[in-house]
């Protein structure tokens, strides 16, 4: 596929592709999905996420994000929080409580030590 045929079918810039395509722009998780669909690809290899640490809670919840595709804000309203929220998680700040774990669990499927 031609940088021009992707960016019709994203809707992104070629000139955005490009830059992507250098490593001298990173795409948002929106972006991800557009181009994981355009390319048949998931968004976990696109983003090259398998390089992510995933020693803490924190660090597996940014990852799950990340996998599924989402932005801070799109993960939060997929669970009922706020983005401010989704931060301190990733940050370690919090930790969910157990009615927020429930709703984090299929997300963090990806983990098989989990």
């Amino acid at each position: 596929m031609l940088l021009v045929e992707l960016a019709a079918a994203t809707g992104l810039s070629v000139r955005s592709l490009r830059l992507a395509e250098q490593n001298k722009l990173t795409v948002s998780p929106p972006n991800l999905r557009k181009l994981s669909e355009a390319l048949g690809m998931s968004i976990a290899y696109l983003g090259c996420f398998e390089n992510l640490p995933e020693h803490t809670l924190g660090q597996r919840i940014k990852k799950a994000r990340l996998y599924h595709g989402y932005n801070k804000r799109e993960f939060g309203k997929k669970l009922g929080v706020s983005t401010r929220m989704i931060l301190w998680w990733e940050k370690d700040v919090y930790r969910p409580s157990e009615k927020y774990m429930e709703r984090l669990d299929k997300f963090l499927a990806i983990f098989p030590s989990l």
